[in-house]
């Protein structure tokens, strides 16, 4: 499937969100037709379909790892979980006060 490089994180979504669609769709289409057109027998048509449901699943697993390694996590930085700490502080105390009835004095 074609890359797109959009720089953005919508247009990344996007673009993930059609090779998944078109992964899962046309093995599942495939199945039900196959299903249909080859035999009359319950148990071999319900093969054929899970035989879809496990393609339609590789194929979105073969997606979504080609999009994370494209995309890596990055570690978090001790700066960002310095301002996570003190958003958290910030919010305590502000709870703390609320719950003290500091805050309406105030006012």
């Amino acid at each position: 499937m074609p890359e797109r490089n959009s720089g953005g994180i919508a247009g990344d979504l996007l673009a993930i969100t059609w090779q998944i669609a078109a992964a899962v769709a046309a093995p599942l289409f495939g199945a039900a037709w196959l299903s249909q057109n080859v035999t009359r027998d319950t148990g071999t048509q319900l093969a054929i379909v899970m035989a879809g449901l496990v393609v339609a699943g590789l194929g979105m697993h073969v997606v979504l790892r080609r999009y994370l390694a494209a995309n890596p996590d990055r570690p978090v930085t001790e700066r960002a979980r310095e301002a996570g700490r003190k958003w958290e502080a910030e919010l305590r105390e502000a709870e703390r006060k609320r719950e003290m009835g500091e805050d309406e004095e105030a006012r």
